[in-house]
């Protein structure tokens, strides 16, 4: 994801912070955060480079590039990139394609294998970022190229903090509030939105080689302990002025939750079907709200949506 790191040095093991757990890797994972912990601290998560089978021994669910079997094995196989195994939501194994590893290797790694690891670990990931506004976390929830990192980048600006991006790790296991992990500051954003941020990319690093994606450090260190989960908003782009958050109930409400599920058929794949189905309930009791957030094109739509937020009602 970086530009002179984006392979890792062979041989090197780094350490980082993964929501809470310790993640040992062979590859630099400039999305996520160092592991700021006693070193010798055991690691949760292992990602090693080793020799992946090209099927699994008994695969249950096979798609064209991705087979499983059971809930505790995943294997992902990308023609030019590598083959990965993912099992048990705490061993990762990468064999690359060609020897070093391909550049958007760590970009796999830090969003679609992460997702499948916190289904396989009981947890549920949102395809979102996550914002804390009033104390309460709100997840920023869309398709890539919604908007969310750059939502997120406009709060900050304002004083809000983030703690997550692109994946927001939801527990709602027999907790008396549903809560949100924190999983980091860094947002990744775009050159052209950068700069109607007014940031210059000058000494940021690129999220994505070759490409005019950079990472933004949106505060200091990230948070230990989780926060409440207060609200899930779907975005909704390209939507005519002026910015609307329209409340969801319902049917609508569980419709926008599991839109926002990341990495869906995989969870299907792995048996999380029914976790799934079970959680809008769980979220609903606990007092999550769910909205729509109709944003209009452009930065100032997005400057509008971020009022739209702010102002929004508390419970």
């Amino acid at each position: 994801m970086i530009q002179a790191l984006a392979g890792g040095v062979h041989g090197t093991t780094r350490s980082y912070r993964l929501c809470g757990l310790k993640l040992d890797s062979d590859f630099d994972l400039p999305a996520l955060p160092e592991w700021d912990d006693p070193a010798e601290a055991p690691a949760d998560v292992s990602c090693r480079r080793g020799v992946v089978p090209s099927c699994l021994k008994q695969p249950d669910y096979i798609a064209p590039i991705f087979q499983t079997s059971g809930a505790g094995e995943y294997l992902l196989v990308l023609p030019g990139t590598g083959r990965i195994l993912l099992r048990a939501g705490n061993d990762i194994t990468v064999e690359p394609e060609f020897g070093p590893a391909p550049s958007n290797l760590s970009t796999i790694l830090a969003g679609p294998i992460q997702a499948v690891l916190w289904h396989q670990r009981g947890l549920l990931p949102l395809h979102a970022s996550v914002v804390v506004i009033k104390g309460r976390a709100v997840a920023l929830c869309g398709d890539g190229a919604a908007g969310k990192s750059t939502l997120a980048a406009v709060l900050a600006a304002q004083g809000q903090r983030v703690i997550a991006d692109d994946i927001c790790v939801v527990d709602a296991r027999n907790n008396a509030d549903v809560l949100a992990l924190p999983g980091g500051a860094r947002l990744q954003l775009w050159r052209d939105a950068l700069a109607e941020l007014g940031v210059a990319t000058d000494g940021l690093k690129r999220a994505l080689e070759h490409k005019e994606r950079y990472f933004l450090d949106c505060g200091i260190g990230i948070p230990f302990e989780p926060y409440k989960l207060a609200a899930i908003v779907r975005l909704a782009r390209n939507a005519l002025p002026p910015a609307r958050l329209n409340r969801l109930r319902g049917a609508q409400a569980a419709d926008a939750l599991y839109d926002c599920v990341h990495s869906p058929r995989p969870a299907r794949a792995l048996r999380r079907a029914q976790p799934i189905f079970a959680a809008f309930p769980r979220l609903a009791s606990a007092g999550v709200e769910f909205w729509r957030l109709m944003v209009p094109e452009g930065m100032a739509g997005l400057r509008q949506a971020a009022a739209q937020l702010l102002a929004a009602p508390e419970g």
